[in-house]
């Protein structure tokens, strides 16, 4: 179906609300319009039928940022990433939903928005039976057409693109200090403008003058980030083909594990090797982790552990680091680590150790070696044991 409705709401129920139905095919406009509140949606439930629903939201009940993230140890430090943004955000990082969008070298694009703020808009659109598939910031939705920026005046708002991933909608009144703070310091910077207006220090590119929400429904589509991700991914909807064979998708199941279990199968099996990976797991959480000897929740433990060590670096580098010293610590179980430090300023890892002897850590110096930087320090007997104190860097 080339026919789609869009609609922009409020940050709150009480605000208004535009809609547009737009024919990518004819390219026209087939009905627009502007409701009181949020309450009104219901009276959209008829137009939209089956055509799919793309939701804009102001950016302003938002914070759309970047930080710095090499893509080498991405997948662990994005767990932390709601701690890298803790300082930057008003609220408590717990209470916020975090989009990734895309990079720029090592910049990545993040947008954080409330729980609550997403539980209103949802509430809205789920009480006048509107599903929705995309839900995009309004800034976003402005084609850049080849500029730095993109600018719209909404009411009395203006609506600013500054980036491919980043933007923000801004009272009127505040421009002229905005401004000045979001410029480069130098050289001018290029705005495809698609309202007439005047940017103190910006080179305006006009561009054709359309119905507001003709220009976010053109660029919706096109948008980088879409806050519909995680735990408000939509549920996928099947059709009534697929439903009618729900009942046989079953059998067919049910046999092809019947099948595996007279193939052999062993569940006690897998349990023991289950339990096997859990002791191998918590093994290695104590060896780099001294002073942890009892567990209760492996997964709580060691997230707060990165919290700890996460400080205000980017952390991707420890991760790194932290994952080439395991085969050392396999081959010379004999020695055990007593602290771990790391600084991020250096991007160095500084760890006391212990064993029984001096082999022990020379073997253990020779491994890491290969793999390191390394600096040792003054080897300490005592009594039946041997302390050192090693700094290691990325070769």
């Amino acid at each position: 179906m080339s026919e789609r409705l869009f609609i922009r709401l409020g940050r709150t129920a009480e605000q208004a609300c535009s809609w547009l139905v737009w024919s990518e095919q004819e390219q026209e406009i087939i009905a627009s319009g502007e409701l009181a509140n949020a309450q009104g949606l219901s009276t959209l439930t008829e137009r939209a039928g089956n055509r799919p629903v793309d939701v804009l939201v102001p950016a302003a009940a938002m914070t759309l940022t970047s930080v710095h993230l090499p893509e080498k140890g991405q997948r662990q430090a994005l767990k932390a990433l709601p701690f890298m943004l803790e300082e930057a955000l008003a609220e408590d990082v717990d209470a916020m939903h975090f989009t990734v969008g895309p990079r720029d070298g090592d910049a990545l694009s993040v947008v954080a928005v409330a729980h609550e703020q997403m539980q209103v808009w949802l509430s809205c659109l789920t009480e006048a039976g509107l599903k929705v598939k995309r839900i995009v910031p309004d800034c976003l939705a402005l084609p850049l057409q080849e500029c730095q920026w993109a600018a719209m005046r909404m009411g009395n708002e203006l609506l600013l693109r500054t980036g491919l991933a980043t933007g923000q909608s801004l009272p009127l009144p505040w421009l002229p200090i905005a401004l000045q703070q979001l410029k480069p310091v130098q050289g001018e910077v290029s705005a495809a403008s698609y309202t007439d207006m005047q940017l103190e220090g910006v080179e305006l590119k006009p561009q054709p003058l359309e119905l507001p929400m003709l220009v976010l429904a053109r660029g919706i589509l096109h948008a980088p980030i879409n806050l519909l991700n995680g735990i408000y991914t939509p549920k996928r909807e099947y059709s009534k083909q697929l439903v009618m064979w729900k009942s046989a998708a079953i059998v067919i199941a049910i046999a092809c594990v019947l099948a595996l279990v007279n193939k052999g199968l062993n569940i006690h099996q897998i349990n023991a090797q289950v339990a096997e990976l859990k002791a191998q797991s918590e093994s290695i959480y104590q060896q780099v982790v001294p002073g942890n000897s009892r567990i209760v929740n492996l997964r709580s433990q060691m997230d707060s552990q990165l919290r700890a060590l996460q400080g205000q670096g980017s952390g991707a580098e420890f991760f790194t680091m932290l994952e080439g010293l395991q085969d050392a610590f396999k081959q010379v179980p004999e020695l055990k680590p007593n602290s771990l430090r790391f600084e991020s300023a250096r991007n160095e890892i500084r760890m006391q150790v212990t064993a029984k002897g001096y082999a022990q850590i020379e073997k253990f110096k020779d491994i890491v070696g290969r793999r390191f930087q390394m600096e040792g320090g003054t080897m300490n007997s005592g009594e039946n044991q041997v302390t050192s104190t090693l700094t290691l860097r990325s070769k």
